[in-house]
C-alpha cells in the first residue's frame, strides 16, 4: 500500500488571525487561539481536497511497487531530497513535469521512498476560500445549536478548490 508521511511544515500559512478577523467581522480576541486552530484545520482540509501543499511540507512518499514511473502527492516539488529502493540509496532517477511531480527510474522497483520537499500554493483565490472556511467553522463551532441553522463546507469552497484538485491513483 502506498504511503504518505509528512516529516515537517516548512512554510506558513497564508492566512493570517488578522485577516480572519477582519473577514468574519470578529472584534474579541477571546477566541484567538480557536481560530488559529480553525485557519490551519481549514488549511490541511484544502490541502487534502486538492492533494496539494499550500504550506511548504517535506515529506516521504513509500510506493511498494513500480514499474518504474509514478506520480507523487502534494505537490508542487520544489526538491527531491533522496531516493531509496528496498533501502539502498538510488542516484539514476529522472523527475520529470511542471513541477517535476513523476519520478522515472528507468525500470521495475520494489520498496521506493522518495524523501521532497514541497514548495507550496499561495494567491488570491486559496486565500479566500481559507477565509471563508475559517469563517463558517467558527459561526458553526458545534454540531447543534438551539434557533441556528448549522451550515456545512461552503459550496463555492470546492467550487474554487476542484480546480486545484489533481487525481493520484
Amino acid at each position: 500500500m502506498r504511503q504518505i508521511k509528512i516529516n515537517s511544515t516548512t512554510g506558513s500559512e497564508i492566512v493570517g488571525l488578522s485577516a480572519v478577523k477582519s473577514f468574519a467581522r470578529i472584534d474579541t480576541s477571546a477566541d484567538d487561539a480557536i481560530i488559529e486552530r480553525l485557519i490551519k484545520q481549514a488549511r490541511i482540509w484544502c490541502e487534502n481536497y486538492i492533494s496539494r501543499d499550500i504550506v511548504a511540507k517535506n515529506r516521504t512518499y513509500y510506493v511498494p511497487k513500480t514499474s518504474g514511473i509514478f506520480d507523487i502527492p502534494f505537490g508542487p516539488i520544489s526538491s527531491i531530497e533522496s531516493v531509496t529502493i528496498d533501502g539502498t540509496a538510488f542516484t539514476g532517477y529522472t523527475s520529470v513535469g511542471l513541477d517535476n511531480e513523476t519520478i522515472d527510474l528507468d525500470g521495475y522497483a520494489e520498496k521506493v521512498k522518495v524523501t521532497y520537499i514541497t514548495s507550496g500554493l499561495s494567491d488570491d483565490f486559496l486565500t479566500q476560500v481559507i477565509l471563508q472556511l475559517v469563517a463558517t467553522l467558527y459561526e458553526n463551532r458545534s454540531d447543534y445549536v438551539v434557533g441556528s441553522e448549522v451550515n456545512l463546507v461552503p459550496t463555492e469552497t470546492k467550487k474554487v478548490l476542484a480546480s486545484y484538485k489533481n487525481m493520484f491513483v
